[in-house]
């Protein structure tokens, strides 16, 4: 669905997902307005949802709302950390109500975790077990997660990890992911 983009010089000189490491088409895509395979200009409001700006997210055709739901310290052992329950709330309210569809997560969330009642994965597992409990079509939201980073990044790691918060988020693709570092 969605075309997978470089978005800079990747590892070892490698680019990430695809393209080119040439610095000459790097600079290119970020100097024009609307590059090839572009959507549209950067940052450009495409919609307002219940009086929330969709902005475009770079040149891609991904709209993102101008507010996004963190979700690091859900169901964790934090002594103040929202449970399942209270987590389904505030994505009903912030999804469902207030016309906000950007979720932040990560594999590793929820942070803290004690690897008994809170493991790394929580967090992804909640946000796709809701989109399936509210029957949430998967357009309606934009997912970002991300895979922590250090030694853990190699190209196979990037795929096991990717095909892990795909199945713990219940979900096709992601739509950003990124490197947590």
């Amino acid at each position: 669905r969605r075309k997978m983009l470089q978005v800079g010089g990747g590892m070892f000189g490698l680019p990430f997902f695809g393209g080119s490491s040439n610095d000459n088409q790097a600079q290119a895509a970020t100097t024009n307005k609307k590059t090839l395979g572009s959507r549209g200009p950067t940052n450009e409001v495409v919609k307002v949802v219940q009086g929330m700006k969709h902005r475009r997210l770079g040149g891609s055709d991904i709209v993102v709302s101008e507010l996004g739901l963190g979700t690091q310290r859900w169901v964790s052992t934090d002594f103040n950390a929202p449970n399942r329950d209270l987590c389904f709330q505030f994505l009903d309210e912030a999804i469902l109500k207030r016309g906000v569809n950007l979720i932040d997560t990560a594999e590793q969330y929820p942070i803290p975790s004690d690897g008994r009642s809170a493991l790394e994965g929580d967090t992804e597992r909640v946000i796709g077990d809701w989109m399936k409990d509210r029957k949430v079509p998967r357009s309606n939201v934009v997912i970002s997660t991300k895979i922590t980073g250090g030694r853990n990044v190699t190209p196979k790691n990037i795929r096991k990890d990717c095909d892990g918060s795909l199945q713990r988020l219940q979900t096709e693709y992601i739509d950003v992911y990124l490197l947590h570092w």
